[in-house]
């Protein structure tokens, strides 16, 4: 990549440039051969091995980074200790205000700051992000002690669960981040506390509550109801439960509560975009099941720690899709938002934004489920080497389509649309082109 791309793209001076360049020849020395950048004052060039993740290399500079030691100390002691950490850190004061101002911003959109040395916010909102962060970065899930799989096994015979491994190391995960955070002094929990008043008579919050007080009476701390709402909600909605489990589950639960009524709206207003005679009950129960968590986080909940490129997804999904899925997707989130209450537009809160993602996965598993081949013949009446240059076009275009079987025009063949540029007889939807190589044209064929 040319050296000026490069400037430009950062936004950083000559000098600022070469570097940032330079601390990243440096830091990328540490995985030898497997991943290198090279700079010759001109091109900057990056080369990697095939077995080699980029993953693996953003992973270790956060662990390495002074900020997420910063996020980590305050996790572990509740409050910054200025002289203690800059020594830690080997920072001066001033380094350490200017972090800490820098993390201000990121945890913003969690709702949550560090003020005067402590974590500033909502006590559901700061596990939350340590959980998100944490599970991000592969950190806290290691080897259980003989307690935490006690407390698994509890809530395992409690709720007459079965969790699979994947959900065994999320909920060991969080146990550690409630041990950091259940000692903290009159924490918050305002809103967390009122969005939760509609589900009191949860049949599995009701459960919960005295396996929690059992399972942390050897904390000496007062349990509060508190810790056993948090953990409804972390088990009810992010990945925990099984399939097969929220089925049983949903069986019993209210369907008015906020994010219950959501999730029969939605999956409602999902049916309808498609034939229902094409959407089996496995695959009903199938998007349910994914809109039930999709719903739960998104109501009590701010904020998320972003593992994909959203602009990449959609463009795949535009590239991908027969028709106008990124619409449907924010249609259904704007939606969900009147229902739960909330601002569709909220540009602070990312999770909203990912929501949005989480729609588009969930429509595309039924699209690719219920899909079923669209034949398309392109007849087109120009002079031949046009017909044949823009045809192959036209067929490399659509060819990438799921579902979608496109080749020149046959009459003797049937299909459901025809691609032409002038008027033709034939019994399929048809589709007049309005120039060759036209954008629009391809987006109108794609709805």
């Amino acid at each position: 990549m040319n050296i000026r791309d490069v400037r430009e793209l950062l936004g950083l001076s000559k000098k600022s440039t070469d570097h940032y360049i330079d601390e990243l020849i440096e830091a990328f020395k540490h995985f030898g051969d497997r991943c290198q950048i090279t700079y010759d004052g001109a091109e900057v060039t990056f080369a990697k091995a095939h077995d080699f993740s980029l993953e693996e290399a953003e992973r270790s500079f956060y662990l390495s980074s002074s900020k997420y030691q910063i996020l980590m100390y305050l996790l572990e002691e509740q409050e910054i200790n200025p002289v203690r950490l800059t020594q830690e850190l080997k920072i001066s004061e001033s380094s350490l205000s200017r972090k800490i101002k820098d993390l201000n911003k990121i945890l913003n959109e969690f709702g949550l700051r560090i003020w005067q040395g402590k974590m500033i916010g909502e006590e559901s909102q700061i596990r939350y992000f340590y959980f998100q962060l944490l599970w991000y970065l592969g950190q806290g899930y290691e080897q259980s002690s003989p307690r935490e799989v006690h407390v698994i096994e509890s809530l395992q015979r409690g709720l007459n669960l079965d969790f699979m491994s994947e959900a065994k190391k999320r909920i060991l995960l969080w146990l550690r981040v409630t041990k950091k955070r259940i000692t903290v002094p009159a924490p918050q929990y305002k809103q967390f506390k009122a969005k939760f008043e509609p589900y009191k008579k949860d049949p599995l919050y009701l459960k919960l509550v005295p396996i929690i007080r059992r399972s942390f009476s050897f904390y000496a701390v007062e349990i509060k109801e508190e810790e056993a709402m948090l953990h409804f909600v972390f088990l009810a909605g992010m990945s925990i439960l099984s399939q097969e489990d929220f089925h049983a589950y949903s069986l019993q639960r209210s369907r008015l509560t906020p994010t219950a009524w959501c999730d029969t709206v939605i999956l409602e207003k999902i049916l309808r975009m498609y034939d229902p005679n094409s959407i089996r009950k496995e695959l009903e129960a199938t998007c349910y099941y994914y809109l039930s968590q999709i719903h739960l986080r998104l109501y009590f909940f701010t904020g998320d720690v972003e593992t994909y490129d959203r602009e990449n997804i959609w463009q795949q999904e535009e590239t991908l899709s027969t028709h106008n899925i990124r619409g449907y997707s924010e249609q259904l989130l704007k939606i969900a938002c009147e229902n739960l209450q909330m601002s569709p537009h909220d540009e602070e809160n990312s999770l909203l934004a990912m929501t949005a993602i989480k729609y588009l996965s969930v429509l595309t598993i039924i699209d690719v489920r219920v899909s079923r081949e669209v034949h398309v013949g392109i007849a087109l009446q120009i002079d031949s080497l046009f017909t044949e240059a823009a045809t192959n076009m036209l067929m490399l275009q659509l060819k990438s389509l799921n579902g979608v079987v496109v080749e020149s025009f046959d009459e003797s063949k049937t299909y459901d649309l025809v691609i032409t540029n002038t008027s033709i007889d034939v019994n399929a939807t048809i589709y007049r082109i309005t120039e060759l190589g036209s954008a629009y044209d391809l987006q109108e064929i794609k709805k």
